[in-house]
């Protein structure tokens, strides 16, 4: 199993506020490539597309975020845009908001 934790800083801002909590996430959208992209290991056609990551949901445990997912495939009209959502369970500790996410490559049989 390959998890990998994030830690990113409050800078400040209150524990509390989902506002910022889902700016700070969406600011960090980078970082949930490999977590996406887990689902679709060395498969070129398939592509996180960061720039919309949007946070749908949050509350004092976890936050939901949405993002398209893009599919490409050299005949132009099969190209698509996918939504995919996940949820993720955080904690925030001396202001830091703390996540870990499973990045290990899914197998299918």
């Amino acid at each position: 199993m390959a998890t990998q934790t994030y830690t990113l800083s409050l800078n400040g801002e209150a524990a509390n506020d989902t506002a910022s909590l889902a700016r700070l996430l969406r600011e960090n959208a980078a970082l949930f490539n490999a977590f996406v992209m887990s689902e679709y290991p060395d498969d070129m056609r398939y592509a996180y597309q960061p720039e919309t990551f949007e946070v749908t949901s949050i509350n004092a445990r976890s936050f939901t975020f949405r993002c398209l997912i893009h599919y490409f495939e050299p005949c132009c009209d099969r190209n698509m845009h996918d939504p995919h959502s996940y949820t993720v369970p955080y904690e925030i500790r001396d202001n830091t908001l703390i996540f870990t996410l499973d990045e290990t490559p899914w197998t299918v049989a």
